[in-house]
């Protein structure tokens, strides 16, 4: 398969490389490096991509940098557009977009993440859009045409390796769930790599 990875130098997205690399061809994306460029906020860029990667059977979207952690009473409305703009239209951006190129029985893999369901005091306006990416895949899977999947893994804060445990994950054991996203049958899905957290009622 030709797999496109969204964000392959961050820190998640190079175990993943390493992983799909193994079997799969792989076709790096970053805003400044990898094989090709592209400022995934942008329709015009994501468009250009898509042009220059020509048909494909997976999208995996793994980008970083994408909230702003402040306290509740410090947030206003910019806060929250950035949030919005980059961790949820982004990834639908990419979908919408993709389809016109992704072959039939091809994949998107989305990235949200355990904030969630696990907030913090300074994570209100990045939780509540890791939850619609969620919301996302699972009311848009039964849409979609030619057999096409998508799902979305949701990410524990990352930790170097002898670390991780409850609530904490090496980005090889998040890289895993990717991978079976990419190679599985499964659509509509949240896999939750979240170190064995349970989710909450």
């Amino acid at each position: 398969m030709k797999v496109i990875i969204v964000g392959a130098s961050g820190t998640i997205g190079r175990k993943i490389d390493i992983a799909v690399s193994k079997n799969h061809e792989v076709v790096r994306i970053g805003t400044t490096s990898g094989d090709i460029q592209c400022d995934y906020t942008n329709a015009d860029s994501v468009r250009e991509m898509f042009g220059a990667v020509g048909p494909f059977d997976a999208l995996v979207a793994v980008v970083g940098g994408d909230g702003i952690f402040k306290k509740f009473e410090q947030l206003d409305g910019a806060d929250f557009r950035y949030g919005f703009d980059r961790k949820f239209l982004s990834q639908i951006r990419l979908v919408r977009l993709g389809q016109a190129s992704i072959r039939d029985n091809g994949s998107f893999t989305l990235t949200s993440g355990y904030l969630s369901h696990y907030p913090n005091p300074a994570s209100i306006a990045i939780g509540p859009l890791n939850a619609a990416v969620d919301t996302y895949v699972q009311n848009v899977a039964r849409l979609m045409p030619r057999r096409i999947r998508v799902n979305v893994v949701s990410p524990a804060p990352v930790v170097e390796p002898g670390r991780q445990g409850l609530g904490l994950v090496t980005a090889e054991q998040c890289a895993r769930f990717y991978v079976e996203a990419v190679e599985g049958t499964m659509s509509g899905q949240v896999l939750r790599a979240w170190g064995g957290l349970p989710i909450p009622k």
